[in-house]
């Protein structure tokens, strides 16, 4: 069957490619077409099917969170298929040999499953979600380089030339490629093996799902809180010290020897609050992120107990101090390699200036102050009492749009503005004038763009590109980080193809031929019209539409012509032909492919001659965040099976994964087998 996110999209109502079949056309069209004008209807949802994709196209690419050059490469070559249907509806006449005949039908609906598969690899890369399956660069530019090989195969079989690039167009296009793929690879080969662990459990606890699931319940109890007896808390010595924050309500304590933050929780109940300390926990696991050591009890009163940072929050210490520039590229750094953990694992913080920034003893930066955290995909913040933090807003969210990562990029460049005078921005204005000022396009100034100190100077750069008024031209974060850490190592120690030239497009012509009878064109179902029939057991309707979708060469409808080979479903099972059809789609990328061919492998093998090959395609599914994968790799690797050695804590980690994702065997085997 297919994996949750597989299914919801291609089952979503945002993600449907509409085609022929799904509309109501004259009866005329649907045996035979005998006009000109009519030659033309079959085609007309597949065109709007195009529309449709290029609209959402540009909404993935405005909110792209990584690699907008790739999202922008495919962008440019779906938009050459736009002028091309504007000049097929112009010129149906000249077009009219075409327009009957069944190849070239054929291949228009291969195109729009080309598309529709573009546009879901511009969905993953671009987002962190569906990111991680790609985070092996050769994975990602392989997937790439197929997308833009099929797409120029199905333009060359329609004659759109046009849209088959130049050797010099390729250069450029495969230059903004590498460039994305090298900023990726550079920013994740930074992160350690245990961080990526952590911020894959916190992707998980923050989507917008029941607090009270099975899984969230696992990592809940695995990551809870640590509980602190009260008497640990000792006083600390006089002479420093003690009290801090706007209400005095943060105490100094002595916890085993360490000087920690102690503050009081909200009178919410503990239970409605699990889920988010165990964010505060794991969150806490970074370097860069201030320390959650756990709770403790007076009485009725419950205590939060953090790390302690002795200097005190950034906004005192730019207070009090001049700081030189080198310092300031210092706590840049940390307070971004801090924010970039938590998009990457799914936490947005909401509230980013220097006073939600605490500085240890040893002058590192730490982010803290979570009260106003949310998850990506959560809902938005309301924007009423912005009194406090509207200094920092990004305009959208001041039109009450929702919060994205895009506004914390926009904070972050108000931060590094702050930081950078060492006074908070819009000092002398009021909360209204602030907001009809950053609304209308106006900012603060940037007189360190002449600064002598090149440091000041690229800040001001940077400052620019993150209060952008469009947030889809602010810079991502990995390009963020990539320049932080350019200047680091400096200082601590393109062009896209045009498609200016298609305004005259045309596609290939042919002469009038008004008075010849016009042939019969077959119509083809969607590929969605056969994913219904299967759910509603109608075997031979879905088999009929799988079996033509994958003869134009569309992975899913492989896996599927596969799948019910396998099963029996409507055809004679035949495992062979199963496992050809599976291994297609898998080499193309369909995780439940690469899975069910790995298991099928299993099945025919029977000397486990095959094991190498099996536990390739197993990993690929389970680094793409299969949860079966993930629970039978786990299993391998936890019992030697196929004369592994035994690997009981990598074959836990596994599980442990797959149990966060509700995977219903893996939960099982850890409540069962009471692994802490």
């Amino acid at each position: 069957m297919l994996s949750q996110d597989t299914a919801e999209y291609y089952f979503s109502e945002a993600s449907r490619v509409r085609l022929a079949g799904e509309y109501e056309l004259p009866s005329a069209t649907l045996n035979h077409v005998q006009t000109v004008g009519a030659a033309i209807e079959p085609f007309l949802p597949l065109f709007r099917a195009v529309t449709d994709i290029v609209e959402s196209l540009n909404v993935i690419r405005e909110n792209a969170k990584y690699n907008e050059k790739i999202c922008n490469a495919l962008l440019d070559r779906v938009e050459i298929v736009q002028h091309a249907v504007k000049s097929l509806q112009r010129k149906q006449q000249e077009n009219e040999t075409n327009l009957c005949d069944q190849n070239y039908y054929r291949a228009w609906v291969k195109l729009i499953n080309v598309l529709t598969s573009i546009r879901k690899f511009a969905k993953d890369v671009t987002q962190q979600a569906g990111l991680r399956k790609y985070l092996n660069a050769n994975v990602l530019k392989e997937a790439f380089d197929r997308n833009i090989k099929e797409f120029e195969s199905v333009c060359t079989d329609l004659r759109f030339t046009i849209a088959v690039y130049s050797v010099e167009q390729r250069e450029i296009e495969n230059k903004q490629v590498l460039e994305d793929i090298n900023n990726l690879g550079k920013a994740m080969s930074d992160i350690k093996d245990e961080i990526k662990g952590v911020m894959k459990i916190l992707n998980i606890l923050s989507k917008p799902e029941d607090a009270f699931t099975p899984a969230r319940k696992l990592i809940n109890d695995e990551y809870k809180a640590a509980k602190i007896e009260y008497s640990e808390l000792k006083d600390p010595s006089s002479g420093k010290e003690s009290v801090r924050g706007a209400q005095k309500t943060i105490i100094r304590k002595v916890y085993r020897g360490l000087d920690v933050a102690c503050k009081k929780l909200k009178s919410e109940t503990l239970d409605s609050l699990r889920t988010e300390l165990t964010i505060l926990n794991l969150l806490g696991k970074f370097t860069k992120i201030i320390a959650f050591y756990g709770l403790s009890e007076m009485g009725k009163t419950k205590i939060m107990v953090f790390e302690w940072a002795s200097i005190g929050n950034l906004k005192e210490f730019y207070s009090k101090n001049k700081i030189p520039w080198t310092a300031k590229l210092s706590f840049v750094r940390d307070i971004f390699c801090g924010l970039y953990f938590m998009h990457e694992s799914g936490v947005l913080h909401h509230d980013v200036q220097c006073a939600n920034i605490l500085i240890t003893e040893n002058y590192e930066a730490k982010i803290t102050n979570f009260k106003m955290s949310r998850d990506v995909q959560g809902d938005t913040t309301s924007c009423d009492n912005v009194s406090d933090y509207v200094r920092w807003l990004a305009p959208e969210k001041m039109r009450n749009e929702r919060y994205t990562t895009k506004c914390e990029m926009f904070s972050f460049g108000m931060l590094v503005w702050e930081l950078s005078y060492q006074k908070v921005p819009y000092a002398n204005m009021k909360v209204k004038e602030i907001q009809n000022h950053v609304k209308s396009k106006k900012r603060e100034t940037l007189e360190i763009l002449s600064h002598q100190n090149p440091i000041a100077v690229e800040f001001a750069n940077l400052i620019k590109k993150a209060w952008e008024d469009d947030p889809a031209l602010r810079p991502s974060d990995v390009q963020v980080q990539s320049l932080i850490k350019t200047l680091c190592e400096s200082y601590l120690t393109g062009n896209s193809p045009s498609n200016s030239h298609l305004d005259d497009f045309d596609v290939k012509t042919t002469p009038d031929k008004n008075d010849i009878p016009l042939p019969m064109i077959s119509i083809i179902k969607p590929f969605a019209d056969g994913i219904t029939a299967h759910k509603q057991h109608e075997y031979k309707k879905a088999w009929e539409c799988f079996n033509v979708h994958s003869s134009l060469g569309f992975s899913m409808a492989k896996y599927w012509k596969g799948y019910y080979l396998y099963s029996g479903y409507y055809v004679k099972k035949n495992l062979e032909e199963a496992l050809k059809w599976y291994k297609m789609a898998a080499d193309e990328g369909v995780i439940d492919a690469q899975l069910r061919y790995a298991f099928l492998l299993i099945e025919m093998s029977k000397n486990y001659s095959k094991i190498n090959e099996i536990l390739h395609y197993v990993t690929l599914a389970a680094e793409a965040e299969n949860e079966s994968a993930m629970f039978h790799l786990g299993d391998i690797y936890y019992n030697g099976r196929f004369r592994l050695k035994e690997n009981k804590e990598k074959g836990i980690e596994l599980i442990k994964l797959a149990a966060y994702k509700n995977q219903p065997d893996a939960i099982k085997f850890i409540t069962s087998t009471k692994i802490s």
